[in-house]
Parts: structure tokens; sequence; C-alpha cells
């Protein structure tokens, strides 16, 4: 289902005319071939809206649609059980009132395009995860440069919140150039803090002064997104079984999203089989789904990449590049596992544990500068005193672990 790959990962983390290259592979979904391939003869499929909010009884859950037409009238479904993967604002979904952290946001823009021969300043054999450099708001001049208080001055100003260059090279195009997708990004901020506007502003202002020539009328397949990250966990006390950004899969440091989703619903879909198979009732069906998706391991993992979400919002540009100059020069299974983050995924097991997870975090400490450790450490306490127990209990044998979905 890849419509890409590359070997090779570029981070450009600010003054430096060499990328640090990492020596992991790097994909592009093909977005119409992994539809295709998840559609299946056994499965109808009916476009149509759903009238108000699902109702359940001892037998199952009910849901209306609304007629296609005013003569049509409404449509009535039954199921034993209503899976809502419509979205993390959905309707369907009742959430954890309190406790945690607001949600985080991550914004951007990007676009697909032809690029001019010879103007295309990324390497062709890898994908740039990360340009954080930001002399482009000078237009001209060197990053390290301290000489001009007001260059200084404006490049903190629009800096903040900090975004990135995110570019994909996708083959050459016949007669010359590259077929490319560019996204600028703002890795996580509080809803409000940069809009996509903001995103698409200094996109432009980045490829024009990197030189980047687009053929006139190439633009195409313009993304404009907005992914919410952290928040808080589907209620407990529901019938209707969250997935994928409803149930807040999305990974809240990084983002990831569709590898966590396609990993949980294996664990979703044997659950169920199971539950009906052997004749729970629907609500003890929907409390195995909810475990299997959100088991109390698995809810401990995402409390500790909740802080990471809080600790990278905190950060200035500046820290940021100190930040991952440090985390990728950690052992590759460390931090892969961090950003892959689920079970069965690649390295898991770095990140499955609290001695796992408290292992990571010291070697962190240990690669960080002295002045972004004792930042981490500050935060942690922080957080602690305003959230409570989640990340100690992450990162420690005390308070032992989360509620479990099946109790």
């Amino acid at each position: 289902c890849l419509e890409a790959s590359w070997e090779y990962t570029n981070c450009y983390l600010g003054g430096q005319e060499d990328p640090t290259r990492l020596r992991r592979g790097y994909g592009r979904v093909d977005k119409a071939k992994l539809r295709e391939l998840l559609q299946s003869p056994n499965v109808e499929v009916i476009a149509e809206t759903v009238r108000d909010e699902v109702q359940h009884d001892s037998e199952g859950s009910h849901l209306r649609l609304l007629g296609s037409s005013s003569s049509s009238g409404d449509r009535r479904i039954d199921a034993k059980v209503v899976v809502d993967a419509t979205g993390f604002s959905s309707k369907f979904t009742s959430r954890e009132l309190g406790g945690g952290p607001p949600i985080g946001v991550q914004i951007a823009y990007g676009f697909h395009c032809h690029v001019l021969e010879g103007t295309l300043p990324y390497s062709s054999d890898a994908m740039t995860l990360f340009d954080y450099r930001t002399d482009f708001f000078l237009n001209g001049g060197d990053e390290d440069d301290d000489s001009n208080d007001d260059d200084d001055d404006r490049r903190r100003a629009v800096a903040e919140p900090p975004t990135f260059m995110y570019a994909m090279p996708l083959g050459e195009v016949e007669g010359g150039g590259q077929r490319v997708f560019f996204e600028e990004t703002s890795l996580v901020a509080r809803p409000g803090a940069i809009s996509i506007d903001e995103c698409k502003a200094r996109c432009m202002a980045r490829l024009e002064h990197l030189g980047v020539k687009i053929k006139p009328g190439s633009i195409h397949d313009e993304e404009r997104c907005c992914i919410p990250m952290g928040g808080p966990l589907p209620d407990p006390n529901q019938r209707t079984v969250a997935f994928g950004g409803a149930a807040a899969m999305v990974h809240p440091s990084t983002g990831y999203h569709l590898c966590r989703m396609m990993a949980g619903a294996a664990s979703l879909a044997r659950s169920l089989d199971t539950s009906l198979l052997n004749g729970l009732d629907p609500g003890q069906t929907a409390a195995a789904a909810y475990d299997a998706v959100w088991s109390s391991e698995t809810q401990a993992q995402r409390d500790f990449a909740v802080f990471g979400g809080e600790f990278l919002m905190s950060l200035d540009i500046e820290g940021l590049r100190s930040f991952f100059k440090s985390f990728f020069a950690l052992p590759e299974p460390l931090w892969a596992g961090f950003l892959a983050g689920w079970p069965s995924l690649p390295h898991h097991e770095r990140h499955s544990s609290w001695s796992a997870r408290a292992t990571f975090g010291l070697s962190m400490l240990a690669a960080l500068p002295l002045s972004l450790s004792a930042q981490l450490l500050t935060g942690a306490l922080r957080h602690s005193v305003s959230y409570g127990v989640p990340l100690v209990r992450s990162l420690t044998p005390f308070f032992g672990l989360p509620s479990s979905y099946a109790t």
C-alpha cells in the first residue's frame, strides 16, 4: 500500500548545511490502495447521516439514519455493538471528565507539486522528516549569525510556536524535475496557538528562501490538517465503542496514528469476535472491546507520551532542536519504540513497562544538555503537581496500573 518509500530519513536541526541522517526507512501510504484493500464484499457501506445519538437496550444498540429525501423517512439500524470511528470530535462518544491536560493539536499545511529540475534542495534518496531551520524568516543570512539584534527579535517573534518542513520526493517527472510533497507543520501546540494559514505562509517563505521553483499550476491535493493529540480517553461507562481518533489513539507526542490504528484494529476485532461467539451481553462486549484497545498497560504507556507532548509544547525552537539531536542520538530501538508506542509495533517492548519507560527517561536525561535536562525534570514535577499520579505511575511501580475498562 505504499506510494513511495525511502531508505533514509533526514533531519535539519538548525545551523547546518548537511542533515542528520537516520538509517531508518520511511514510507508514504497510498490512500487509494489502502482504501481498496480495506473494502470487503461482506460489508455494506451506507453513506447516510446518523440522526441524534445511538440508543442502547439489553438486546443491543440502535441508530437512525436520516432519509435521503423528505419522502423516504428514517432508516433504523440494529446491531449488537456500535463501533464509532468518526474522529475525535465525535458526537457519539463521551469522554472521561477532568484529570489530565487539555488537548494539543498538530497543525499543518501541505501540497503535492512539480519542482523544476535542479531546484530541489533536499536529498531525493531520503525523506526529510524535520527541517527546523529558521533562516528563511530573515530572507537570507546565517542561521548562527547573532550580529543583528533586530533579526534575532524577528526570528523569535515569527517562530513561535515553532514549525518544521516535511518533504517527500516522490520521483522524477518526464521532461525533468521531481514530484514532491511539502508540508509545514507545528508538531504540537494548544488550539489557537497557530493557524493553518500561518503554516502556509511559512511554507511558501521557506521554499522561496531555499530556491525551490514550482511549476506554475502544478500544486494539487492541498492538505489543511488539524489533528487532536492527547486529551481524555473515552468514558468507560458507555456502550458505544470508540476507535481511532474517537478513542484518542493518536500518539500524544508525535501525531502518528495510522499504524497504531491498524494494529489496534486487529485487537478490537478479535475481542468483538470472541465476546459475541461466547454470548456475552452487549455491555460486557463493549467493556472487553475497550480493554482490548486501552488495556491498563497501554494506558500507562500513553500517560508517559502525554507528558512528552506537554514537554514538547513547552520548548522553543532552540529547545526542540537540542531535544531531537539528543533523541536521535539514542540507540534506535529506544527512540523508534517511543515514536511507535503501541503493542505489536517495532520496539514496543522498550516502552511497554514502567521499568522500560524509566530506562528511556534516564537515557534522555543523560543525553540532553544540562539546561534541557533540568527543564525536563522541572516539567515532570509541574506535570505531576497539576495532574496527579499518571506520570509517576507510568515510570515507577507505585500506585499500580490505571483502571481496566473490563472491570
